[in-house]
C-alpha cells in the first residue's frame, strides 16, 4: 500500500506543476464560468415574494377587494424592464342598494378570482419601481337580490356563475428595505359572461389598492 501511494504521488506532482502556470490562468477562468452560469438556475422561488393588498372596487356594484399575490422573477427583457410571473387570490364583496316607491332592493355579489399574470417592471431607482400587469383568470360570483315591500314581506333570489376575468393595471413599489416593499395599484378587472344571473350584464369594475410585498 505504501508503494502505491508514492506512485500516486508522483503522478500527482506533475498534474499539479502543470495546473499552476500562468499559462492556463485562462482555464481556470472558463471553469469558473459553469459555476457562475450555476447561480443563474438556481431555484426561481428562491426569490418568491409574498403580499397582502386591500383596496376598492367600483361599477354598478362596489364593496371592499382584498388580495393575495405570490411573485416570481422570471427574467429581465432589458436592462430597464424586467419580466415576473404573479399569481393572485382575491376576494370582493360587493353591494347596490335602489329604493322607489317604497320598495327597497337590495343586491349582493360574493366573488373569488384566481387571476395569473405577466408583471413588467421599471426600475426607476433602487427604492422605486414602477410595473403593469397584464393576466387572464376566472372568478366565481355568487349574487343575491333581496326586495323588500312594506306590509308585504320580502323575497330573494340568488344564483352563481363562473366567468373568466381579465386583469390590466399599473402601480409603483418603494423598497422600504431589502425583503419588504409597499406599494399602490390601480386596474380595471373586465368580467365576461353574465355576472352572477343568467342575462344579468357583464361588469368592468375598476380597482384602486394598496399593501405590501415581502421577500420569502
Amino acid at each position: 500500500m505504501k508503494f502505491r501511494s508514492l506512485v500516486a504521488l508522483a503522478l500527482l506532482v506533475p498534474a499539479a506543476a502543470f495546473a499552476a502556470p500562468a499559462k492556463n490562468a485562462p482555464v481556470a477562468k472558463s471553469a469558473a464560468r459553469p459555476a457562475a452560469a450555476s447561480s443563474t438556475t438556481a431555484n426561481p422561488l428562491d426569490n418568491l415574494q409574498v403580499g397582502g393588498f386591500l383596496g376598492y372596487e367600483t361599477d354598478d356594484v362596489s364593496g371592499v377587494s382584498l388580495r393575495v399575490d405570490g411573485e416570481v422573477p422570471f427574467r429581465a427583457l432589458s436592462p430597464q424592464l424586467n419580466l415576473s410571473w404573479v399569481g393572485s387570490l382575491g376576494y370582493s364583496r360587493l353591494t347596490k342598494s335602489v329604493s322607489a316607491f317604497g320598495m327597497t332592493t337590495d343586491f349582493t355579489a360574493n366573488i373569488l378570482k384566481a387571476i395569473p399574470a405577466a408583471r413588467f417592471t421599471f426600475p426607476v431607482n433602487p427604492q422605486i419601481s414602477l410595473f403593469a400587469d397584464a393576466g387572464l383568470g376566472l372568478a366565481y360570483v355568487s349574487a343575491k337580490i333581496e326586495e323588500s315591500v312594506p306590509g308585504y314581506g320580502s323575497a330573494s333570489v340568488s344564483d352563481s356563475t363562473i366567468n373568466f376575468i381579465m386583469r390590466l393595471g399599473a402601480g409603483a413599489f418603494y423598497q422600504v428595505n431589502p425583503k419588504t416593499k409597499i406599494g399602490a395599484m390601480i386596474e380595471i378587472d373586465p368580467f365576461f359572461g353574465d355576472f352572477g344571473f343568467s342575462g344579468a350584464s357583464s361588469q368592468s369594475p375598476f380597482l384602486i389598492q394598496a399593501g405590501a410585498m415581502f421577500r420569502m
